[in-house]
């Protein structure tokens, strides 16, 4: 892939699929934004802490910047096609680990997803 200098060893500035990774806290934390042609910025974090005795809780957080009416457009338009890829991103993603899911996942409310915080 571009920007991959070796697949376990991923570094901020990588290249990972249409993503390109602009923060990492390991283990803890991945911030990747997307590298496709869109009205707006779309941002996807992964977020692990741990849950209890063998368990940890991992978060997939998807934020999309509008860039106008189409960009807001554009994020309400692909909402219900976003729900289902995410969901089974976030169950591909956790499948890997070998480990057995617990619970999930859960739909995030929609009003978090209001909030604008930099």
């Amino acid at each position: 892939m571009p920007g991959r200098r070796h697949l376990p060893d991923l570094r901020v500035g990588d290249g990972l699929d249409f993503w390109r990774v602009i923060a990492m806290e390991l283990p803890h934390r991945l911030l990747l934004l997307a590298e496709m042609k869109t009205p707006g910025d779309a941002l996807l974090e992964f977020l692990i802490a741990p849950d209890g005795p063998g368990k940890v809780e991992l978060k997939m957080i998807s934020r999309f910047l509008p860039r106008g009416l189409a960009g807001i457009l554009y994020w309400y338009a692909l909402l219900p096609t976003h729900r289902w890829i995410f969901e089974g991103m976030l169950r591909a993603v956790a499948a890997k680990t070998g480990m057995p899911v617990v619970s999930g996942p859960e739909k995030a409310s929609m009003t978090a997803a209001l909030e604008c915080r930099l």
